[in-house]
């Protein structure tokens, strides 16, 4: 059996690359892992309620909006009860209340109510997924080994046999290593609850930052 010496060598070398891309979006989008955490500075302007989260991809998940300049959290609210705030309170004043609403460039758009009546800085705290993969050198930055079996286990089914391990087997394995991996990031993600010590909140990027 040949070895590729990059994923761009030859079809089937592109197709196990494609599988690796698969493999690492089910992983990232299995569990809010702590390595995918990020925030982003929102320089919110008086009048204006929407503001695009560059960088941040359709596929993030935003975990916790917070007021920086007055030092509150803003709560998230479902989009019926957000639309019915604008619709029929049209005052503007210190925001408290958030929605994703809609993409720009393929990033989401986040909103404020009400809408803010001066200038603030808003942290916005978000699971963002990786990039897709497309560099020879690049490494992903979930659990790798999950990544391996999940992939493995999609050219295992793409060919249909591999020295006698089924799909049925291979699939088995990437799940049991997914599980392990999410069950270790959650115990860290937990560690030191309860305790004086913990100081909860995700880690901090600047804006425009790589994640």
């Amino acid at each position: 059996m040949s070895e590729a010496g990059f994923v761009n060598a030859n079809d089937y070398s592109r197709l196990m690359g494609d599988f690796v891309n698969q493999a690492k979006r089910e992983v990232e989008d299995a569990h809010s892992w702590l390595a995918l955490e990020g925030s982003y500075s929102v320089s919110a302007l008086a009048g204006v309620a929407s503001y695009r989260l560059i960088g941040f991809g359709r596929r993030a998940r935003v975990r916790l909006v917070h007021n920086t300049t007055s030092n509150n959290r803003l709560l998230a609210q479902d989009w019926d009860h957000f639309q019915s705030n604008v619709d029929f309170s049209q005052a503007n004043g210190q925001p408290n209340q958030w929605r994703i609403n809609g993409l720009e460039e393929q990033d989401p758009k986040i909103e404020f109510w009400p809408t803010p009546e001066a200038n603030y800085t808003i942290k916005v705290y978000a699971t963002v997924p990786q990039p897709e993969l497309t560099d020879d050198a690049t490494e992903v930055t979930v659990p790798p080994y999950p990544v391996i079996l999940g992939a493995y286990a999609l050219a295992v089914a793409e060919r249909g046999d591999d020295r006698g391990n089924n799909d049925l087997f291979a699939a088995r394995e990437y799940e049991s290593a997914l599980n392990d991996a999410i069950a270790k990031d959650s115990f860290n993600d937990h560690a030191g609850m309860g305790t004086d010590w913990h100081v909860p909140g995700p880690r901090q990027h600047n804006q425009g930052s790589s994640w």
